[in-house]
Protein backbone atom coordinates (compact mmCIF):
# COMPACT_ATOMS: atom_id res chain seq x y z
CA UNK A 1 0.00 0.00 0.00
CA UNK A 2 1.63 3.62 -0.87
CA UNK A 3 2.51 5.80 1.30
CA UNK A 4 0.93 9.25 2.09
CA UNK A 5 3.83 10.78 0.66
CA UNK A 6 3.61 9.31 -2.43
CA UNK A 7 0.26 9.56 -2.84
CA UNK A 8 1.18 13.34 -2.78
CA UNK A 9 3.95 12.85 -5.29
CA UNK A 10 1.73 10.96 -7.55
CA UNK A 11 -1.11 13.83 -6.91
CA UNK A 12 1.50 16.87 -7.89
CA UNK A 13 2.59 14.95 -10.90
CA UNK A 14 -1.16 14.49 -12.50
CA UNK A 15 -1.93 18.40 -12.05
CA UNK A 16 -2.12 20.03 -14.96
CA UNK A 17 0.62 23.16 -15.27
CA UNK A 18 0.34 26.20 -13.77
CA UNK A 19 -0.14 28.47 -16.04
CA UNK A 20 2.83 31.19 -16.47
CA UNK A 21 1.06 34.23 -17.82
CA UNK A 22 -2.12 36.15 -17.90
CA UNK A 23 -4.58 37.39 -20.32
CA UNK A 24 -1.46 40.15 -20.97
CA UNK A 25 1.09 37.85 -21.76
CA UNK A 26 3.16 38.50 -24.78
CA UNK A 27 1.48 41.55 -25.00
CA UNK A 28 4.45 44.22 -26.20
CA UNK A 29 3.37 47.11 -27.55
CA UNK A 30 4.73 49.12 -30.46
CA UNK A 31 6.51 51.95 -30.38
CA UNK A 32 4.16 54.11 -31.75
CA UNK A 33 1.67 52.96 -29.01
CA UNK A 34 4.22 54.14 -26.61
CA UNK A 35 4.72 57.31 -28.00
CA UNK A 36 1.28 58.48 -28.27
CA UNK A 37 0.61 57.84 -24.76
CA UNK A 38 3.37 59.22 -23.39
CA UNK A 39 2.05 62.44 -25.65
CA UNK A 40 -1.55 61.70 -24.21
CA UNK A 41 -0.39 61.70 -20.30
CA UNK A 42 2.05 65.28 -20.82
CA UNK A 43 -0.56 67.14 -22.36
CA UNK A 44 -3.22 66.09 -20.18
CA UNK A 45 -0.46 67.36 -16.87
CA UNK A 46 0.03 70.66 -18.82
CA UNK A 47 -3.20 71.35 -19.34
CA UNK A 48 -4.15 70.85 -15.87
CA UNK A 49 -1.48 72.67 -14.40
CA UNK A 50 -2.33 75.60 -17.07
CA UNK A 51 -5.56 75.94 -16.08
CA UNK A 52 -4.26 75.97 -12.15
CA UNK A 53 -2.10 78.91 -13.37
CA UNK A 54 -4.50 80.61 -15.32
CA UNK A 55 -7.42 80.53 -12.81
CA UNK A 56 -9.66 78.49 -15.11
CA UNK A 57 -13.05 77.65 -13.01
CA UNK A 58 -12.80 74.45 -14.21
CA UNK A 59 -9.54 73.25 -15.54
CA UNK A 60 -9.94 69.77 -16.32
CA UNK A 61 -12.30 70.65 -19.08
CA UNK A 62 -8.81 71.44 -21.05
CA UNK A 63 -7.50 68.14 -19.39
CA UNK A 64 -10.43 66.75 -21.20
CA UNK A 65 -9.51 68.26 -24.48
CA UNK A 66 -6.15 67.77 -24.69
CA UNK A 67 -6.52 64.12 -24.39
CA UNK A 68 -9.62 64.33 -27.23
CA UNK A 69 -7.67 66.11 -29.67
CA UNK A 70 -4.49 63.75 -29.12
CA UNK A 71 -4.15 61.60 -32.29
CA UNK A 72 -1.68 59.23 -33.49
CA UNK A 73 0.27 62.07 -35.48
CA UNK A 74 0.40 65.48 -35.66
CA UNK A 75 -1.89 66.24 -38.98
CA UNK A 76 -4.73 64.55 -37.09
CA UNK A 77 -4.02 65.92 -33.36
CA UNK A 78 -4.47 69.49 -35.38
CA UNK A 79 -7.49 68.22 -37.72
CA UNK A 80 -9.03 67.02 -34.18
CA UNK A 81 -8.62 70.43 -32.30
CA UNK A 82 -9.83 72.43 -35.16
CA UNK A 83 -12.86 69.85 -35.09
CA UNK A 84 -12.99 70.65 -31.25
CA UNK A 85 -12.53 73.93 -31.07
CA UNK A 86 -15.11 74.84 -33.98
CA UNK A 87 -17.94 72.66 -32.17
CA UNK A 88 -17.04 74.36 -28.83
CA UNK A 89 -17.36 77.73 -30.28
CA UNK A 90 -20.54 76.42 -31.95
CA UNK A 91 -22.30 74.79 -28.81
CA UNK A 92 -20.80 77.59 -26.38
CA UNK A 93 -22.48 80.61 -28.49
CA UNK A 94 -25.56 78.94 -28.22
CA UNK A 95 -26.02 78.12 -25.05
CA UNK A 96 -24.71 81.74 -24.09
CA UNK A 97 -27.94 82.44 -25.76
CA UNK A 98 -30.19 80.14 -24.51
CA UNK A 99 -29.13 81.23 -20.90
CA UNK A 100 -30.13 84.82 -21.97
CA UNK A 101 -33.21 83.36 -23.67
CA UNK A 102 -33.98 82.05 -20.16
CA UNK A 103 -32.69 85.55 -18.28
CA UNK A 104 -35.27 87.60 -20.52
CA UNK A 105 -38.17 85.41 -21.17
CA UNK A 106 -40.26 84.17 -18.69
CA UNK A 107 -39.65 79.88 -19.34
CA UNK A 108 -37.91 77.40 -17.61
CA UNK A 109 -34.53 76.82 -18.34
CA UNK A 110 -35.45 73.38 -19.68
CA UNK A 111 -37.25 75.32 -22.49
CA UNK A 112 -34.47 77.44 -23.63
CA UNK A 113 -32.04 74.45 -23.77
CA UNK A 114 -34.60 72.53 -25.86
CA UNK A 115 -34.81 76.05 -28.35
CA UNK A 116 -30.78 76.07 -28.79
CA UNK A 117 -30.82 71.60 -29.03
CA UNK A 118 -32.57 71.66 -32.17
CA UNK A 119 -30.00 73.89 -34.26
CA UNK A 120 -26.94 72.33 -32.75
CA UNK A 121 -28.35 68.78 -33.22
CA UNK A 122 -29.15 69.82 -37.13
CA UNK A 123 -25.61 70.99 -37.33
CA UNK A 124 -23.92 67.88 -35.64
CA UNK A 125 -26.13 65.51 -38.35
CA UNK A 126 -25.18 67.80 -41.33
CA UNK A 127 -21.44 68.62 -40.77
CA UNK A 128 -19.95 65.47 -38.33
CA UNK A 129 -16.92 67.90 -37.78
CA UNK A 130 -19.75 69.87 -35.21
CA UNK A 131 -20.90 66.54 -33.44
CA UNK A 132 -19.43 67.94 -29.93
CA UNK A 133 -21.19 71.00 -30.32
CA UNK A 134 -24.78 69.86 -29.05
CA UNK A 135 -22.68 68.68 -25.98
CA UNK A 136 -21.12 72.32 -25.54
CA UNK A 137 -24.66 73.60 -25.25
CA UNK A 138 -26.22 71.12 -23.41
CA UNK A 139 -23.28 71.41 -20.68
CA UNK A 140 -23.64 75.65 -20.59
CA UNK A 141 -27.28 75.67 -20.75
CA UNK A 142 -27.92 72.90 -17.93
CA UNK A 143 -24.67 73.22 -15.81
CA UNK A 144 -24.50 76.75 -15.79
CA UNK A 145 -25.39 78.15 -12.32
CA UNK A 146 -28.59 80.07 -12.06
CA UNK A 147 -26.26 83.77 -11.63
CA UNK A 148 -22.82 83.21 -13.87
CA UNK A 149 -24.64 84.16 -17.23
CA UNK A 150 -22.98 84.26 -19.98
CA UNK A 151 -19.60 83.90 -18.35
CA UNK A 152 -19.65 80.19 -17.83
CA UNK A 153 -20.01 79.87 -21.61
CA UNK A 154 -16.86 82.15 -22.40
CA UNK A 155 -15.16 80.22 -19.68
CA UNK A 156 -15.89 76.97 -21.16
CA UNK A 157 -14.63 77.93 -24.13
CA UNK A 158 -11.23 79.56 -22.49
CA UNK A 159 -10.80 75.86 -21.20
CA UNK A 160 -11.67 73.92 -24.37
CA UNK A 161 -9.15 76.84 -26.29
CA UNK A 162 -6.70 75.95 -23.50
CA UNK A 163 -6.65 72.16 -24.48
CA UNK A 164 -6.67 72.13 -27.81
CA UNK A 165 -3.57 74.39 -28.09
CA UNK A 166 -1.57 72.09 -25.33
CA UNK A 167 -2.70 69.41 -27.41
CA UNK A 168 -1.71 70.74 -30.60
CA UNK A 169 1.78 72.46 -28.86
CA UNK A 170 2.16 68.33 -27.65
CA UNK A 171 1.97 66.94 -30.57
CA UNK A 172 4.61 69.09 -32.14
CA UNK A 173 7.39 68.68 -29.66
CA UNK A 174 6.96 65.63 -27.80
CA UNK A 175 7.92 62.53 -29.09
CA UNK A 176 6.37 63.79 -32.79
CA UNK A 177 5.12 61.81 -35.38
CA UNK A 178 4.74 62.96 -38.59
CA UNK A 179 2.01 61.19 -41.11
CA UNK A 180 4.92 60.34 -43.15
CA UNK A 181 5.83 57.81 -40.52
CA UNK A 182 2.18 56.01 -41.20
CA UNK A 183 2.78 56.64 -44.88
CA UNK A 184 6.01 54.85 -45.02
CA UNK A 185 4.89 51.98 -42.52
CA UNK A 186 1.70 51.19 -44.10
CA UNK A 187 3.61 51.18 -47.60
CA UNK A 188 5.91 48.85 -46.83
CA UNK A 189 3.12 46.43 -45.65
CA UNK A 190 1.54 47.37 -49.05
CA UNK A 191 5.01 46.15 -50.75
CA UNK A 192 5.25 43.20 -48.70
CA UNK A 193 1.79 41.74 -48.83
CA UNK A 194 1.98 42.15 -52.44
CA UNK A 195 4.92 40.34 -53.50
CA UNK A 196 3.49 37.35 -51.62
CA UNK A 197 -0.09 38.06 -53.35
CA UNK A 198 1.84 38.14 -57.14
CA UNK A 199 3.14 34.93 -55.94
CA UNK A 200 0.15 33.24 -55.11
CA UNK A 201 -1.29 34.72 -58.33
CA UNK A 202 1.28 33.81 -60.67
CA UNK A 203 2.14 29.85 -58.89
CA UNK A 204 -1.32 28.94 -58.00
CA UNK A 205 -1.44 29.87 -54.38
CA UNK A 206 -4.27 29.32 -51.93
CA UNK A 207 -7.76 31.68 -52.86
CA UNK A 208 -7.49 31.93 -48.77
CA UNK A 209 -4.52 33.09 -48.32
CA UNK A 210 -4.95 35.79 -51.94
CA UNK A 211 -8.30 36.99 -49.85
CA UNK A 212 -6.51 37.50 -46.56
CA UNK A 213 -3.24 39.22 -48.50
CA UNK A 214 -5.98 41.81 -50.13
CA UNK A 215 -7.91 42.65 -47.45
CA UNK A 216 -4.47 43.34 -45.66
CA UNK A 217 -3.76 45.50 -48.62
CA UNK A 218 -7.12 47.34 -48.65
CA UNK A 219 -6.83 48.16 -45.16
CA UNK A 220 -3.19 49.69 -45.61
CA UNK A 221 -4.21 52.10 -48.45
CA UNK A 222 -6.97 53.29 -46.26
CA UNK A 223 -4.40 53.89 -43.28
CA UNK A 224 -1.99 55.48 -46.47
CA UNK A 225 -5.49 57.93 -47.67
CA UNK A 226 -5.68 59.06 -44.02
CA UNK A 227 -2.39 59.66 -43.20
CA UNK A 228 -1.83 61.77 -46.56
CA UNK A 229 -5.58 63.86 -45.80
CA UNK A 230 -3.38 64.51 -42.29
CA UNK A 231 0.38 65.07 -44.16
CA UNK A 232 -2.04 67.84 -46.45
CA UNK A 233 -2.67 69.51 -43.15
CA UNK A 234 1.09 69.18 -41.92
CA UNK A 235 2.02 70.79 -45.43
CA UNK A 236 -0.56 73.90 -44.99
CA UNK A 237 0.77 74.59 -41.53
CA UNK A 238 4.28 74.74 -43.17
CA UNK A 239 5.23 71.45 -40.53
CA UNK A 240 6.05 69.49 -43.32
CA UNK A 241 8.54 69.56 -46.47
CA UNK A 242 9.69 67.27 -49.41
CA UNK A 243 7.17 65.36 -51.65
CA UNK A 244 3.41 65.18 -51.12
CA UNK A 245 1.95 61.38 -50.39
CA UNK A 246 -0.76 61.63 -52.79
CA UNK A 247 1.27 60.46 -55.98
CA UNK A 248 3.06 57.45 -53.92
CA UNK A 249 -0.95 56.57 -53.16
CA UNK A 250 -1.77 56.14 -56.53
CA UNK A 251 0.98 54.48 -57.79
CA UNK A 252 0.36 51.76 -55.10
CA UNK A 253 -3.49 51.61 -56.36
CA UNK A 254 -2.12 50.84 -59.74
CA UNK A 255 0.22 48.36 -58.64
CA UNK A 256 -2.61 46.61 -56.87
CA UNK A 257 -4.38 46.34 -59.56
CA UNK A 258 -1.37 45.25 -61.74
CA UNK A 259 -1.04 42.38 -59.52
CA UNK A 260 -4.54 41.25 -59.97
CA UNK A 261 -4.52 41.18 -63.52
CA UNK A 262 -1.39 38.90 -63.00
CA UNK A 263 -4.02 36.43 -61.22
CA UNK A 264 -6.44 36.82 -64.41
CA UNK A 265 -3.84 36.45 -66.77
CA UNK A 266 -2.69 32.97 -65.45
CA UNK A 267 -6.61 31.72 -65.64
CA UNK A 268 -6.84 32.62 -69.83
CA UNK A 269 -5.77 30.06 -72.63
CA UNK A 270 -2.73 27.79 -71.78
CA UNK A 271 -1.12 28.02 -68.35
CA UNK A 272 2.73 29.43 -68.67
CA UNK A 273 5.38 28.85 -66.72
CA UNK A 274 5.23 31.58 -64.54
CA UNK A 275 7.99 30.15 -62.04
CA UNK A 276 10.45 33.11 -63.37
CA UNK A 277 8.09 35.63 -63.68
CA UNK A 278 6.99 34.92 -59.86
CA UNK A 279 10.62 34.93 -58.61
CA UNK A 280 11.55 37.93 -60.67
CA UNK A 281 8.57 40.05 -58.86
CA UNK A 282 8.64 38.32 -55.10
CA UNK A 283 12.23 39.62 -55.44
CA UNK A 284 11.24 43.00 -56.37
CA UNK A 285 8.66 43.86 -53.75
CA UNK A 286 11.12 42.14 -51.19
CA UNK A 287 13.75 44.76 -51.94
CA UNK A 288 10.87 47.93 -52.18
CA UNK A 289 10.08 46.77 -48.68
CA UNK A 290 13.66 46.80 -47.47
CA UNK A 291 14.04 50.06 -48.99
CA UNK A 292 11.26 51.72 -47.30
CA UNK A 293 12.37 50.47 -43.69
CA UNK A 294 15.94 51.54 -44.96
CA UNK A 295 17.49 48.12 -45.20
CA UNK A 296 18.02 47.79 -48.74
CA UNK A 297 19.34 49.62 -51.78
CA UNK A 298 16.75 50.87 -54.61
CA UNK A 299 14.96 48.09 -56.15
CA UNK A 300 16.40 46.84 -59.53
CA UNK A 301 14.26 46.66 -62.48
CA UNK A 302 16.48 44.14 -64.68
CA UNK A 303 15.22 40.46 -63.56
CA UNK A 304 11.63 41.65 -64.67
CA UNK A 305 13.02 42.68 -68.05
CA UNK A 306 14.55 39.50 -68.87
CA UNK A 307 11.86 37.69 -67.70
CA UNK A 308 10.00 39.61 -70.24
CA UNK A 309 12.16 38.83 -73.03
CA UNK A 310 11.63 35.09 -72.00
CA UNK A 311 7.90 35.50 -72.46
CA UNK A 312 5.34 35.25 -75.36
CA UNK A 313 5.37 38.51 -76.27
CA UNK A 314 1.42 37.97 -77.74
CA UNK A 315 0.37 36.10 -74.28
CA UNK A 316 -1.91 37.95 -71.53
CA UNK A 317 0.96 37.20 -69.02
CA UNK A 318 3.41 39.06 -70.55
CA UNK A 319 0.78 41.83 -71.09
CA UNK A 320 0.22 42.13 -67.59
CA UNK A 321 3.96 41.82 -66.67
CA UNK A 322 4.78 44.22 -69.18
CA UNK A 323 1.68 46.56 -67.42
CA UNK A 324 3.17 45.74 -63.73
CA UNK A 325 6.92 46.80 -64.89
CA UNK A 326 5.73 50.29 -66.42
CA UNK A 327 3.85 51.41 -62.99
CA UNK A 328 7.21 49.84 -60.83
CA UNK A 329 9.45 52.14 -62.61
CA UNK A 330 7.39 55.00 -61.43
CA UNK A 331 7.14 53.34 -57.90
CA UNK A 332 10.89 53.34 -58.06
CA UNK A 333 11.09 57.17 -58.46
CA UNK A 334 7.83 57.97 -55.79
CA UNK A 335 10.43 55.72 -53.27
CA UNK A 336 13.18 57.80 -53.77
CA UNK A 337 11.20 61.02 -53.12
CA UNK A 338 10.20 60.00 -50.31
CA UNK A 339 12.99 58.53 -48.81
CA UNK A 340 15.10 61.75 -50.37
CA UNK A 341 12.29 64.51 -49.49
Amino acid sequence: MPSMSELARKGAASDPPARTGGFLSGWRPAPSVLRHTARTVVAAAVAYVAGQAVGLPQAFWAVITAIVVMQGSLGGTLAASVDRLLATLAGALAGAGGILLALHVPMPRIAAFLVVLVPMALLANTRPNFRLAPITATIVVLAAPPDSGVLFAFARIAEITLGCLVGGLTAQFVLPDRARRAIETNAATILDALGRLADAHLRGGDPKLVDTLNDQVNRALNAIATAAAEESRERALHLRTGPPAAPMLRTLRRIRSDVAILGRAMLVGPRPDADPAAVAVHTYFDAATAFLQRAGPLPALEPIDHVLDALPQAGPLAFAVATLRRDLAELNDRLAEQLGG
